[in-house]
């Protein structure tokens, strides 16, 4: 697969919810989503091991280009399908399990985006407490859910549950709904949603599966500042913007970086060098660089906060990929 190939591709997506009623509802959507899309949820996902070191100079960029390897050597096409690469077959279980880990939250980022609505998806763990002093750890086992989203707008949160394989596991969704269980409310509030998203390949295809638990739980009161779930969002892509070798450059109203990307495939001969442009707002980048998160909170709820260039996707957060 090769990521920066303007192409538009199908994934088969079934939906059930259980969450009104107690009675089941399933059905099956088509989703179409472009490689820019793609890649947008990949560059803006946030990883659980951002936190185990400082962010040296580089760390955002390799980490940016540590991510597409992994999914454009996880993925084959044919037509507009997505299909599990044979060359990964040799690897050990343990790293297949790596990968489809980071593929289910890839997945779950688009998906949340484009089923949801969920303007913002960050890792729990990635969240600072009100002191601003200490993480959200409380949950620090593998029985919790992984994901908060945030819909601005509707000033709603909504708790998401990654799941990745090989194959379609009952018992890996099951888990997924005893982990949303482990969260009450979020500031004061039941998630809305509570999903379990898992990524999966039938016949070879990927494929998903998107499961909404019953309704209300007891679990635990998840507080936090809007300014410190936007920090856990933005920080990263500031840093990547920050990286002497992205090459930040100012175009009218935004600030954007192009990042080279070099071909995985030792089969791919190509003489030209292959770059990804990430593009915000000047407003808003400038606020992520004076940490003036009750700033990023105001312009993050701005319409048309960056203007997209044509050609290029801007997702609901203000930042394009083109």
């Amino acid at each position: 697969m090769i990521l920066t190939e303007d192409k538009t591709y199908t994934m088969s997506l079934e939906t059930e919810d259980n969450s009104s009623d107690s009675v089941l509802t399933n059905k099956t959507v088509e989703l179409e989503f472009s490689n820019k899309e793609l890649l947008h949820a990949i560059i803006t996902c946030g990883m659980p091991i951002q936190r185990l070191t400082a962010a040296y100079l580089e760390k955002r960029r390799l980490e940016v280009l540590y991510k597409l390897f992994l999914v454009e050597t996880a993925l084959d096409t044919e037509g507009d399908r997505l299909k599990k690469a044979r060359k990964i077959a040799y690897l050990d279980s343990s790293e297949k399990s790596v990968i489809s880990y980071y593929m289910g939250m890839f997945f779950t980022k688009m998906i949340s985006s484009r089923l949801y609505g969920t303007d913002y998806l960050t890792q729990l763990n990635l969240i600072r407490k009100p002191d601003e002093k200490e993480f959200i750890d409380f949950f620090a086992s593998e029985w919790r859910p992984e994901m908060i989203g945030y819909r601005p707008g509707a000033q709603t949160w909504s708790v998401w549950e990654a799941k990745g394989g090989s194959n379609r596991r009952e018992q890996a969704l099951k888990k997924g709904a005893q982990q949303l269980e482990a969260i009450g409310t979020v500031n004061g509030a039941g998630p809305d949603p509570g999903v379990v998203c898992m990524t999966y390949y039938d016949h070879g295809y990927l494929c998903g599966i998107l499961r909404e638990p019953e309704g209300d739980t007891e679990g635990e009161k998840i507080v936090f500042t809007p300014e410190e779930f936007y920090r856990s969002y933005y920080k990263p892509i500031c840093e990547l913007f920050l990286d002497k070798e992205s090459g930040l450059r100012f175009h009218d109203s935004n600030a954007e970086i192009a990042v080279t990307i070099p071909y995985f495939s030792e089969k791919y001969e190509e003489p030209e060098e292959r770059k990804v442009r990430v593009g915000i707002s000047r407003k808003l980048l400038q606020a992520l660089m004076e940490e003036d998160y009750s700033r990023v909170a105001e312009l993050a709820g701005e319409q048309n906060l960056t203007e997209c260039p044509e050609g290029a996707y801007l997702g609901a957060d203000g930042i394009y990929i083109r």
